[in-house]
């Protein structure tokens, strides 16, 4: 039974949206911003301009509002008037410098943190199917598969293969180096911003950006300010249980008003809804796979003097599902099934530790970022479904073969960078990086028959084993036990199908520099490199049928190996501004990831290898950044090509347990596109995207025993994907604030698996918002009221294969209703 949170909030919710200037995200921002009476940094305001130059001054370019998007704002004052709404110009740090995102020649999507609260965000993945060239697949919280420009290794949500995009909360990253754990998917509550980047990120991140980055900012504490806030969102999706969410954030100045350090500590309590019904009549239940977790986020920022600043952020978050069952018989719905003999038992752990310290000289600053991660995770399906077909209703629990996996890893990472500042014709940054990441995986194939089996024998062992040591025969009894029976020691490994654990330590050694030269207003040269080192050395152990299968009868099967690669990663730019609004740009650049060890025996039988090859992508890409009619509307275009080589995919071994192979080269083509225009109706901004991929392999290559020919499509790669937004916001006079989202996103059809013709995805949703704020009560109480998936769409974004029967499906998220309320104090 999941706890109701603190009591009597039953409220419906949704954070408060505020009139101003258009927003990042094209939805529910804001549109109306005029100037204010705060008097110029030159002593000049409205009441002092100099009535000889208002001519003058209404014929200059108009005005940029600028937003920072890690700007930290204690409190959010109602917007004063201004002329006319205008398109701001966003300014983002996922450079590892501030620098407006039209700047840079690179393609980059940002939302602020408040807009996701606006729209009642409840995963990453409603954000990325409005992101062009991105998509993803989300199972159940920390199952996320993104995929960014059609490089992709598995469609599965729950798949292990390494990530082939970084998840990164600020400049940490929260990838293993192989066999992914936990995909990080943060409230948005109290976010500063979320930053995507498309495209290999080598030079600056390192192996853990292969195909892109995807990067949650958040708020810094502000060490002369209080602030307050809170937030309850009631979530009631179509046909499952309700779920209540909600949290609290207190900025404290811990040295008074006019001090100089400050403190941040936020707690979000989220409960998951279940939409999953089982229907075998032995364990009937409805929306089984629901959820709940807790998230912590505390910060400490010192700033002893103007050039010295020491910054401790602190994450954790956790999640548990007594039963994660995300099983349908049907693709067309309803989430329902009759598939599993056992409940799914899931849950995770994530957390973070970072130290920042900076110093600043006169245009120089030095940055040392010192970070430690934990990931656990626990989970276990059963695989009787997808190995024999549906069982029938009259089979008993005992011949269910659940599939367990136990996962854990760590990770201390540090880099130093040296970096100019305060603009300029020459922007330089030089630094140097250590990863350490050590990573246990251990999983467990069996019938449940045999389960039973081995813990009742082991039992009774243990009791044979406590006698003999009473009589000092211990020792010989072991030796004994050991030579009739190898294994005895651990004889449920044994007795099992397939019971194994990979130990590896993976690490990282680079420098790397980056040079942004404009030698004069039309042009700027970018200039970076990453020289990298990486190493994976550990080794592998099997017990059981199917380790004694390849490895001549004998058991354990080990294997221990060490894989090393080294390399440059460059990236070269060039950028030619025809006018201060219109730009062109030509990228080119590099990314990889580590290779790794098996997490299953090699089997040459079946073409399993032991290890799998580090990957490389080649990046070439041609943007186009225009701006037009006065910043009324903003139109981008960006093209480009990729070369993958040694291309990693997961398949499936005879009894259906994934591993990862090399498949030699493939190439993704494509177009991305967005415009945003603020419409001549007042209040209204219309923002469209979209995207085309053509990923493909270049060459054929085994899958097993078969083969898979050149130009099969990369699992996950949707050919199209568009988005369109019509927001709406009210007069910031009105005593009440009211802006409204209507929107539709539509994610092209992709195939599962590369082996497979059979395919996802190939859906779109309506959504929905209406937002209410009052800024001039007491607590800024604001509401938002959202629909997602509004005309209840349903398809399946990842298939479960049966080797007999029917498949089983994993669906998308059904209509769901949120309102969420917010509250505000300084």
């Amino acid at each position: 039974m999941i706890r109701r949170p603190l009591s009597a909030i039953v409220v419906v919710l949704i954070l408060a949206t505020h009139t101003g200037t258009a927003r990042a995200d094209d939805g529910l921002g804001f549109l109306f911003d005029e100037q204010d009476d705060v008097p110029r940094e030159d002593g000049g305001g409205p009441d002092s301009a100099d009535p000889e130059n208002a001519d003058a001054q209404d014929d200059e370019a108009p005005e940029v509002e600028v937003i920072h998007l890690d700007e930290q704002e204690p409190h959010r004052p109602p917007p004063k008037p201004r002329d006319r709404a205008v398109l701001e110009e966003i300014v983002v740090t996922a450079t590892k410098r501030e620098k407006s995102l039209r700047d840079i020649p690179i393609s980059i999507s940002a939302i602020d943190g408040e807009s996701l609260e606006d729209q009642g965000v409840l995963s990453i993945n409603d954000v990325l199917e409005k992101t062009p060239g991105v998509t993803g697949n989300s199972a159940r919280p920390g199952d996320q598969r993104i995929v960014v420009r059609g490089i992709s290794t598995s469609a599965s949500p729950t798949s292990t293969v390494p990530y082939p995009v970084g998840i990164f909360i600020g400049d940490t990253a929260l990838n293993e180096p192989y066999a992914a754990s936990i995909t990080p998917d943060l409230s948005a509550f109290d976010l500063a911003a979320v930053e995507v980047l498309k495209g290999p990120q080598g030079t600056l991140f390192g192996g853990a950006a292969l195909a892109g980055v995807l990067r949650y900012r958040l708020n810094d504490p502000i060490p002369d300010e209080w602030e307050t806030r809170y937030f309850a969102q009631s979530i009631v999706p179509d046909e499952g249980s309700r779920a209540f969410a909600q949290g609290v954030v207190v900025n404290a100045p811990l040295l008074g008003d006019s001090g100089n350090l400050g403190a941040r500590l936020a707690y979000i309590r989220r409960e998951y809804p279940g939409v999953t019904d089982d229907l075998r009549r032995e364990q009937a239940a409805k929306d089984v796979n629901r959820g709940e977790g807790d998230q912590f986020r505390a910060a400490l920022l010192w700033q002893p003097t103007d050039a010295l600043q020491f910054k401790f952020t602190y994450l954790d978050q956790d999640y548990d599902a007594a039963n994660g069952l995300i099983l349908a018989g049907s693709a067309d719905g309803p989430r329902a099934t009759r598939g599993s003999l056992l409940p799914w038992p899931n849950r995770h752990r994530f957390a973070l530790y970072n130290l920042e310290a900076q110093y600043d000289w006169d245009h120089v600053r030095l940055v040392s970022s010192s970070s430690r991660t934990e990931k656990e995770r626990f989970n276990i399906i059963d695989t009787y479904g997808s190995l024999l077909g549906q069982p029938l209703p009259s089979t008993p629990d005992l011949l269910a073969i659940p599939f367990l996996t136990d996962q854990e890893s760590t990770s201390f990472q540090q880099e130093l960078r040296l970096q100019s500042t305060g603009g300029g014709a020459l922007e330089w940054l030089v630094g140097a990086y250590y990863l350490r990441s050590p990573i246990r995986y251990f999983l467990e194939l069996n019938a449940e028959a045999l389960n039973q089996a081995g813990t009742l024998t082991e039992d009774t062992l243990q009791i044979v084993y406590d006698l003999a040591d009473t009589l000092g025969l211990e020792d010989t009894l072991s030796g004994l036990l050991e030579t009739l029976v190898p294994g005895s020691d651990n004889l449920a490994c044994e007795l099992s199908v397939l019971c194994a654990e990979t130990n590896a330590l993976a690490e990282e050694r680079a420098l790397f520099f980056d040079v942004t030269w404009s030698p004069w207003h039309a042009v700027e040269l970018s200039l970076g490199a990453r020289l990298y080192r990486t190493a994976v050395s550990g080794g592998f152990t099997g017990q059981g049928i199917g380790a004694r299968l390849v490895n001549n009868g004998m058991s354990p099967a080990d294997f221990t190996t060490t894989i090393t690669d080294e390399g440059i990663n460059p990236k070269a730019a060039v950028t030619f501004r025809f006018t201060d609004d219109h730009s062109l740009y030509v990228l080119a650049n590099k990314g990889f990831r580590f290779g790794g060890i098996q997490n299953i025996p090699e089997d040459e039988a079946q073409n399993v290898p032991g290890t799998y090859e580090s990957d490389y992508i080649w990046n070439y890409e041609l943007g186009l950044r225009t701006r037009w009619f006065d910043n009324l509307l903003e139109f981008d275009l960006t093209a480009f090509h990729i070369d993958y080589t040694d291309a990693l995919v997961v398949l499936k071994n005879a009894i259906q347990i994934n591993y990862y192979d090399n498949v030699g080269s493939a190439e993704s083509d494509g177009i991305e596109a967005s415009l945003r225009w603020l419409t001549p109706i007042p209040g209204v901004i219309l923002s469209l995207s979209g995207g085309m991929v053509d990923a493909h392999t270049t060459e054929p290559f085994e899958a097993g025993n078969s083969v898979v020919p050149a130009g099969t499509p990369l699992p996950g790669s949707a050919e199209y994907q568009y988005s369109a937004n019509l927001a709406f916001v009210g007069s910031p006079d009105w005593t009440v604030n009211v802006s409204a989202l209507v929107g539709y996103a539509y994610v092209g059809e992709t195939y599962y698996q590369i082996d497979s013709d059979k395919t996802v995805n190939d859906y779109g949703t309506v959504n929905l918002g209406l937002n209410f704020s009052v800024p001039s009560l007491p607590g800024r109480p604001s509401l938002a009221l959202n629909v997602m998936n509004l005309t209840n769409e349903t398809a399946p974004v990842n298939i479960i294969g049966s080797s007999v029967g029917s498949d089983f499906y994993i669906l998308n998220a059904p209509r769901t209703m949120t309102a969420r309320l917010g509250l505000e104090f300084q």
